[in-house]
């Protein structure tokens, strides 16, 4: 067993250190030059102070170490990593990682409030089209499921805030992380990500009710409702991994609709500095949701090692595991 989360724990570092990789390069390759837009000074416009500002723009380049050849600048970046350093903003002058701790937990709590949604849904709406499979109502329901995952994020944000905050007047506009605001982005997240909770419960729901220990018990008398009960139990198994991954992705996905209910969170912090091309504030960004992904992927591996011994015992023999 402990092999195999060795094992684990291994490829989640290997793969941090790929994605420090990736990310710095996708940073440094996209079109835009930070200082630039630090100056405010787009370099093609003709001035009569152009040498003066060339000298400030070569201060600054040198100032963030942006002079340098790019290995050299990813290996200061690493060297800052090792130390918990996430460097500091170019556009703020203010550590990264202070921002990001002061951005992090309202969008925390608008992805565990959008997960409750979803998986709230995604029972209540799974059961009842797994329950009801074939009928108008399961067709409703798989209509709307496939409506709302082919709608772009951004276009439910849009018409919700206009339809409560233009229309009805029922939502305030302004950039607090205030519970009374909360609500709406909560509701848009929870809609965009529950068809996928009502699709996995739904299959998985059908998938027990045709088992044979079901069958059996409704051969025996037993109602369809006490029936779908017991199914529900396993059915939801899976839905737990689900969970899990998918507060990642909450986390890490929010940047379109926090920016557009100005929620202040960590995803509109960061499409401001990507607009700014504030490097310090994408790499570290990034590199703060990718650990968040890599470190519940392992954790939900390693459940799955403690839990299930097939799978520790196929780890340890060397054979692949089915996780």
């Amino acid at each position: 067993m402990y092999k195999v989360i060795f094992r684990k724990g291994l490829e989640a570092i290997i793969t941090l250190f790929c994605a420090t990789l990736i990310i710095f390069l996708l940073t440094h390759l996209a079109p835009g030059d930070p200082i630039a837009l630090l100056l405010k000074q787009p370099s093609e416009v003709a001035m009569s102070n152009a040498q003066a500002y060339e000298e400030k723009a070569a201060e600054l380049r040198a100032q963030w170490g942006l002079d340098q050849p790019m290995i050299v600048q990813y290996g200061t970046w690493i060297r800052r990593l090792l130390n918990f350093d996430l460097g500091t903003s170019i556009h703020t002058g203010r550590p990264v990682s202070s921002e990001i701790a002061a951005r992090l937990p309202a969008t925390i709590v608008l992805a565990i409030s959008a997960l409750f949604i979803q998986v709230v849904l995604g029972v209540l709406f799974g059961t009842g089209s797994a329950r009801k499979a074939g009928m108008p109502y399961d067709s409703v329901i798989r209509l709307l499921c496939v409506a709302l995952a082919s709608t772009p994020a951004f276009v439910i944000g849009l018409v919700l805030l206009s339809l409560f905050a233009v229309t009805l007047g029922a939502y305030e506009i302004s950039s607090e992380a205030s519970l009374t605001r909360l609500w709406l982005p909560a509701i848009t997240l929870g809609l965009i990500g529950a068809p996928q909770f009502i699709r996995v419960v739904r299959a998985n729901l059908l998938s027990e009710l045709g088992q044979i220990y079901v069958l059996s018990a409704l051969s025996r008398g037993l109602g369809k409702k006490q029936a779908v009960k017991h199914g529900v139990r396993n059915a939801l198994l899976p839905t737990i991994t689900m969970v899990a991954l998918s507060l990642t992705t909450l986390v890490s996905g929010a940047v379109v609709i926090e920016s557009i209910f100005s929620w202040p969170g960590i995803g509109k912090y960061a499409l401001d500095s990507i607009l700014l091309k504030d490097y310090p504030v994408i790499q570290g960004y990034a590199l703060v949701m990718v650990s968040l992904v890599v470190l519940i992927h392992l954790l939900v591996d390693v459940m799955y090692v403690l839990v299930d011994p097939r799978i520790r015992s196929k780890g340890e023999s060397g054979v692949e595991e089915v996780a």
